[in-house]
């Protein structure tokens, strides 16, 4: 069965399953994982990390075709702005910590 949706539609479609899967895979992990549940996690974070791949080109065919909308930037958008939340997050507590350094 062939589809003929846009390439708009798949990349928000695999960059909010990406960004779901990679937030359940953080909020299911139990304080120390063993066995099966330690592969399970794995699985799930490059399920997660492969959609979001999967949302950028998408996003790029997308752009490439120059179809209309603001859907096509999502799938870019996502994965950008979690990569910048985890290297911010740790810049700006930093920060913060230096900031507050009463003696």
């Amino acid at each position: 069965m062939t589809s003929n949706k846009s390439y708009g539609y798949w990349s928000i479609l695999f960059s909010v399953a990406g960004s779901l899967l990679l937030v359940a895979s953080y909020l299911i992990s139990p304080n120390e994982p063993q066995g099966m549940i330690v592969i399970g996690l794995q699985i799930m974070l490059l399920s997660a990390i492969v959609l979001l791949g999967l949302g950028v080109v998408t996003s790029t065919l997308a752009i490439r075709k120059k179809e209309e909308g603001i859907k096509k930037y999502i799938g870019i958008l996502l994965p950008v702005i979690i990569i910048l939340f985890a290297v911010l997050v740790p810049i700006l507590m930093g920060i913060g910590f230096m900031l507050n350094d009463n003696p």
